[in-house]
């Protein structure tokens, strides 16, 4: 008989405790998908960031024919990207732009084809005449075109899925802990 009296009192007082367990992990469940929803709207930021970079270096290397250092550093500036070009005298445009790619924080949510399309970017920035650069330009934007709406896509795929499995993963685990 005390036993059982002792056993129901303290299943009372733990009620509270895994109640507020219970709303903390549906609210860590939620958080994380909430983040991971929102990891991908920043990665199509980035990428209309670059777009605006794209543009912008278009008309500084069209108008202003800046060396190639101060068009990209100009252009990164304007854009808001946050890539830091380094100009550093004995090495060469592509091998600071690979540790400006390198640097760039896995916060914006960029993917390994994104950064592959970076890379390829700055492989023949620098390399050849006005022309040759401009049309090269033109067919990043393009590749650049197709990664946006590949990232419009996921936003509009994943991005509600996330935020909801997340909520209903919190849930399930609370109900198997109550």
């Amino acid at each position: 008989m005390w036993v059982r009296l002792f056993r129901c009192r303290a299943s009372v007082t733990c009620l509270p405790l895994k109640i507020i367990g219970c709303i903390f992990l549906v609210s860590a469940s939620s958080a994380a998908g909430w983040l991971l929803s929102k990891r991908l709207s920043e990665r199509c930021a980035f990428l209309q960031a670059c777009h605006s970079f794209l543009r912008t270096l278009q008309t500084e290397l069209r108008y202003r024919g800046e060396e190639i250092f101060k068009a990209v550093s100009l252009s990164l500036a304007t854009a808001g990207l946050p890539l830091m070009l380094k100009q550093e005298s004995d090495k060469p445009f592509f091998d600071c732009w690979k540790q400006a790619i390198a640097a760039v924080p896995r916060s914006q949510g960029i993917t390994s084809s994104d950064v592959a399309w970076l890379t390829q970017l700055g492989a023949q920035l620098g390399k050849t005449d006005l022309d040759g650069q401009l049309s090269h330009l033109s067919l990043m934007e393009a590749k650049l075109t197709v990664l946006m709406h590949d990232a419009q896509e996921c936003i509009d795929k994943k991005a509600r899925l996330y935020k909801t499995m997340g909520f209903f993963v919190g849930v399930s685990a609370a109900i198997l802990m109550l």
